[in-house]
């Protein structure tokens, strides 16, 4: 073995040795406190700064399974290090979904206002002619049907139409729901 090889093994050794010494838990014990004081900021939710302290905690316990505590760089340098990318990381993924709301409620607001202005003739000839095909199943029902019909389009409601016509509300549902199977049978044909 090499005197090079030999000197890697004793600083690997006292590295072990040094690592056995330190408990990681009774370090987070004292760090969690600290920890939480450098997270506590406006811009930090604070439901989201438990989460981010465990989040530092973790690079930290997978870091400390690596650091060098022979090194002359203190400890809480590096904490502050990964408490610093761990509060970038949270604020650029916040700023990151604030542009994408506002994204997403402008489009809406384009397709909102381009689908008022596409076309208004068109839709209007298109509702004129679903109407009239309307009209033309609504003939098709029984005497019954079209009256329950007529005040269904006039806004009333079941309860009132059946207090009109002098009927049962079960009567009422029952043909509304007869109505809208032959209306639908009735377009379909059309088309």
């Amino acid at each position: 073995m090499t005197k090079h090889h030999l000197n890697q093994n004793v600083t690997s050794t006292k590295h072990t040795a040094i690592r056995q010494s330190i408990n990681i838990p009774d370090i987070f014990n004292v760090l969690t406190p600290m920890i939480r004081k450098r997270l506590y900021h406006f811009s930090i939710h604070p439901n989201d700064q438990a989460d981010l302290c465990q989040e530092v905690l973790i690079k930290l316990y997978y870091a400390f399974k690596k650091f060098d505590f022979t090194d002359a760089t203190p400890i809480e340098h590096y904490v502050n290090r990964v408490i610093k990318n761990v509060k970038n990381d949270y604020i650029r993924k916040k700023l990151y979904g604030y542009e994408r709301q506002s994204m997403l409620i402008n489009e809406f607001i384009v397709d909102y206002e381009y689908s008022k202005t596409n076309y208004p003739l068109d839709k209007y000839i298109l509702s004129l002619e679903a109407g009239t095909q309307l009209q033309q199943g609504i003939m098709k029902l029984t005497t019954l049907e079209q009256s329950i019909m007529s005040y269904l389009l006039n806004d009333y409601k079941p309860k009132e139409i059946a207090g009109i016509l002098n009927i049962r509300i079960k009567v009422v549902y029952n043909a509304i729901h007869r109505c809208k199977m032959k209306l639908r049978r009735f377009l379909e044909n059309e088309e």
